[in-house]
């Protein structure tokens, strides 16, 4: 995982934003080229980002780019869409995540190799995220706390950039996912299965998929690692 860390100490404001700027470029000049969803004010295409697991029920024709949404109740159900909406070229910045999960994001999908993480973004972190959402695919903003007027703004760049912000956190206007998460079932061969409930606020839309993971054990020559997916239910 490329990781940039802006850390607590440093006291300028300025400092702050130059930091994400330097964790853009440096994510731009990795992978050769600024890559970017289409969306409106882009001159490019409106069309949605299939969503995997059923959830495009949550999201009639795709999730689009220009999107803020919030997700609560299942960092499973957050890193499948993070990884959906990055695809297979896209960066991803995540903001103030430091309890993101970083193993169970990867084992969802999730390429740690385009993820540039700034887990303190200070006193300037509007400006941050901005300055993330000017050049990333998919921001995650975790534990940030933004001012209403902010929002509004960022929410204007997010669409005007084609960028997709999945936050954790309350934001007005912005489509809540809410997905409650049951009991696990563990078998002999160490398969473990959630079922996640989701569904969105104000949407007669519900549905329920099924996180399953498999881990041999770790003595056992032919080990392999552990690898999550959620699959439709119904």
């Amino acid at each position: 995982m490329f990781d940039h860390v802006v850390g607590a100490a440093a006291p300028e404001t300025t400092g702050r934003i130059s930091a994400a700027r330097a964790a853009l470029a440096k994510a731009e000049l990795a992978a050769g080229l600024r890559t970017r969803l289409t969306g409106p004010g882009l001159g490019g295409a409106t069309e949605g980002i299939a969503l995997p697991a059923g959830l495009d029920a949550l999201f009639p024709g795709g999730l689009v780019p220009g999107s803020v949404v919030s997700v609560r109740g299942s960092a499973s159900l957050l890193h499948t869409l993070v990884a959906a909406s990055m695809g297979e070229a896209g960066w991803a910045a995540v903001i103030g995540g430091k309890d993101i999960g970083w193993v169970a994001a990867a084992e969802a999908g999730v390429d740690l190799a385009r993820v540039v993480s700034i887990p303190q973004p200070g006193p300037a972190a509007a400006d941050v995220v901005a300055a993330c959402v000017d050049g990333f695919a998919t921001v995650l903003l975790g534990a940030v706390d933004l001012g209403a007027g902010a929002t509004r703004s960022l929410a204007g760049r997010v669409r005007s950039n084609g960028a997709v912000l999945l936050t954790t956190r309350p934001w007005h206007g912005a489509p809540v996912l809410r997905a409650r998460v049951r009991g696990a079932e563990i078998g002999p061969d160490g398969l473990t299965e959630r079922t996640i409930t989701v569904q969105r606020e104000g949407s007669p839309a519900t549905v329920v998929v099924r996180m399953s993971s498999v881990a041999r054990a770790a003595h056992l020559p032919t080990a392999e690692p552990t690898f999550r997916h959620l699959r439709a239910v119904s």
